[in-house]
């Protein structure tokens, strides 16, 4: 029902503008392996159910887009702080790319806010495109919906704002996302989100595109 409603406003909202509407749901895997060191491994898919644009009409269908399988090794540099580095291989229904990643990540509290600034380069490798390389800085926000902290079986709101910056053939481009979401302290090891990431992008060229997934992602 949440999703029926959601394509019904959005197709009325951004009759002018490219959209497309799916849902994202992601796997993360969190180890740690020292006092310093901890890893990441992350799967997450892309599913479309509507599309519109200028130059067509609008589609409710059902469409698979692709998986991402990610693998990243952090390490602490400061008291909230901590070097990411990683890869990243897409599948796609007739092609495989491929991604380097590296992150910057600064966490501070503020009163009942959990505050993260992230600040991410990474290179993306296509058998027959250019090299694709992004600059992205995301802003996000955490407070628990009762008492001081987040603790076991305890809701949160967290909201995220990025901006995405790349270039392809000299070809500059810019896309904003803003997520926010519900999240759910299950135990010690597991928590589940649910939210939506929206998108905008192309602004550039004044063909703006815009995306919105329902997003699922459980962490552990």
């Amino acid at each position: 029902m949440l999703i029926f409603f959601m394509l019904i406003s959005l197709k009325d909202i951004y009759a002018q503008t490219q959209t497309r509407v799916g849902f994202l749901p992601s796997v993360n895997y969190n180890q740690k392996i020292n006092k310093v060191w901890e890893a990441n491994f992350k799967f997450e898919s892309r599913h479309f159910v509507f599309e519109n644009s200028t130059s067509q009409s609008s589609v409710f269908k059902y469409k698979y887009s692709l998986s991402d399988v990610t693998a990243l090794v952090g390490r602490k540099v400061g008291l909230n702080s901590k070097v990411i580095l990683g890869f990243l291989t897409r599948i796609e229904p007739e092609a495989v790319t491929y991604r380097t990643i590296q992150q910057f990540i600064f966490q501070t509290k503020i009163e009942k806010f959990r505050v993260a600034h992230r600040l991410v380069t990474d290179q993306t490798f296509s058998s027959n495109e250019s090299t694709e390389f992004r600059l992205r800085y995301r802003l996000s926000a955490e407070i628990p919906l009762s008492g001081l902290k987040v603790d076991v079986k305890e809701f949160y709101l967290k909201f995220n704002t990025e901006a995405l910056h790349s270039i392809q053939d000299d070809e500059y481009d810019l896309e904003l996302r803003a997520v926010p979401n519900i999240g759910y302290v299950i135990n010690d090891q597991h928590k589940i989100e649910l939210g939506l990431d929206n998108r905008f992008a192309s602004f550039i060229d004044n063909q703006t595109h815009f995306t919105s997934w329902l997003t699922i992602n459980w962490f552990f």
